[in-house]
């Protein structure tokens, strides 16, 4: 199947909202944006948070009147953006970098690439997303809410750990 989204990288949460709002209604942007704000932990963690809040669940998050959101990330949720700040790869693997190409990508150029689409039901799919870090695609599930948006209910698989750049192989 294989189907390439490909956006640049947003670091301004108003455009960030604006653009997924414009694009909510297709399941595969919705999870684009989610990987985006993944992308932006490594700078600013709380803008990450704000971010994530507009494309997962509601019940995955809290009401905070500090974010710019409204909301900020609940306790599972929020465990997800440690995950992605004691590995940075993780959100660029699927970006694509590579670990045979230590990891770099374009941030201009932000290429997701979609391996295969399960309908669970009218409303929910299960998408796997090639990971240049891992050996093989890794699920994220997204529901249509009464909006027409796609959000990400479970996305826990994208979260897990790659293989360590190439020129870190061996390093000790």
């Amino acid at each position: 199947m294989a189907k390439k989204v490909t956006k640049g990288m947003i670091t301004d949460f108003k455009k960030f909202k604006a653009a997924w709002e414009k694009d909510a209604g297709d399941p595969y942007d919705s999870i684009m944006y989610y990987l985006i704000a993944a992308l932006n932990i490594e700078k600013d963690p709380e803008l990450a948070d704000a971010m994530m809040t507009v494309v997962v669940s509601k019940r995955d998050c809290m009401e905070s009147s500090k974010s710019p959101s409204g909301l900020k990330l609940g306790k599972s949720a929020r465990y997800y953006i440690g995950q992605f700040q004691d590995d940075r790869n993780i959100a660029r693997s699927y970006m694509g970098a590579n670990w045979k190409d230590n990891s770099s990508f374009d941030k201009k150029n932000l290429v997701m690439t979609v391996t295969r689409d399960q309908n669970v039901d009218d409303k929910t799919r299960k998408i796997f997303i090639e990971s240049g870090g891992a050996d093989s695609p890794r699920p994220a599930t997204v529901a249509r809410n009464k909006h027409g948006q796609w959000k990400l209910t479970n996305y826990g698989s994208l979260c897990v750990g790659v293989r360590k750049p190439a020129s870190e192989v061996d390093d000790f």
